[in-house]
């Protein structure tokens, strides 16, 4: 990568944020949202043609204006890298032999709360019969990331698994056999119903969506109509099955103490149909679901027979019902 490139991108972060600066306070529209335009937070990166036409790694670019040094460390691949609130409550974790560790922030000490609730998690997915034998296989193979965010769907805790998102899609570009997973916690709020937690993760999932446009495309090879059979969540470029858990969860196997969010890459599931493991891996499930609550959950539902976005929260809902999920236009060109 040439040297004049990376200038021009450190300039351009350079140049957003000093008139930012110089404008306090500027307001502008985005998504139906007013946005108070203080600081990097909300100055807009390169687009993501900028990004993937560069070298995707760290860059540690100079620039040396009137005598001024400007320096820009920014991970292509996440464009959330500069985000200050996003970086701040960040809280990519994983489990090395055995402690939790922070792999971005090495240096940093572990939250206890986070060690506690990722303790509860294991606790939960090592009862007996839990009926995820895919969560099972990826917890004993220590092929999950987890985090421990704000409150559920507060700007805080979307820029934050954004951001983490991507890290997670870096750090697993390709799927082998091992089955990954990202796990992402929220402190709050107090879940009142099924119904509160579905309204509290659609909006979540709207405002990461908001973010998410600005950089990259939709999945190609999923849809984003949530009406349609071939729906799946994108972030990132890469599809997504999302698992709701929460403590007023009617089925047991998705009931926890915090808010929850399980972000599944959709493409381990496409590798499982290719290797003909699918379907002997959902007979399993069912069964131990029975064992387990003593019914099978009524919203499962294979890849383009429905649309999945109706399995996200758990909650079981009827065949007219409206997802309040929209994608942007753009998107679906």
């Amino acid at each position: 990568m040439s040297r004049w490139r990376v200038n021009c991108f450190a300039s351009a972060l350079r140049e957003s944020s000093t008139t930012l600066k110089s404008r306090p306070h500027v307001r502008r529209k985005r998504t139906g949202r007013t946005i108070l335009a203080r600081d990097m937070r909300h100055a807009r990166l390169p687009n993501a043609s900028v990004i993937y036409n560069m070298h995707p790694n760290l860059i540690n670019s100079t620039r040396t204006d009137g005598g001024d040094i400007a320096r820009h460390d920014t991970c292509l691949w996440n464009p959330l890298s500069v985000d200050p609130a996003a970086r701040q409550f960040s809280s990519y974790a994983a489990f090395k032999d055995t402690a939790v560790v922070r792999p971005l922030v090495p240096d940093v000490p572990v939250d206890a709360e986070l060690i506690d609730a990722h303790d509860q998690l294991c606790q939960q997915i090592a009862g007996d019969y839990y009926p995820c034998t895919g969560a099972i296989s990826v917890f004993a193979q220590k092929g999950y990331r987890f985090g421990l965010f704000p409150e559920l769907a507060c700007d805080n805790a979307v820029r934050a698994v954004c951001h983490d998102l991507y890290e997670f899609c870096h750090e697993f570009p390709i799927i082998d056999d091992q089955l990954i997973t990202f796990i992402a916690m929220f402190r709050g709020p107090a879940i009142e119903s099924e119904q509160h937690f579905e309204h509290m993760l659609w909006s979540q999932l709207q405002a990461m969506h908001a973010i998410d446009s600005d950089f990259f495309a939709w999945d190609k090879s999923v849809d984003s109509d949530p009406m349609n059979n071939n729906f799946s969540f994108s972030i990132g470029g890469r599809a997504m099955f999302v698992i709701g858990m929460h403590p007023k969860a009617s089925r047991l196997a998705r009931t926890f103490r915090y808010p929850t969010m399980v972000f599944n890459l959709h493409e381990q599931f496409e590798c499982l149909r290719a290797r003909g493991k699918f379907e002997t891996m959902k007979q399993i499930i069912r069964a131990r679901e029975m064992k387990f609550q003593g019914s099978i959950n009524p919203m499962l539902k294979n890849f383009g027979e429905s649309s999945e976005a109706s399995q996200y929260s758990g909650r079981a809902v009827s065949g007219n019902w409206p997802c309040p999920f929209h994608a942007h236009k753009k998107d679906e060109t």
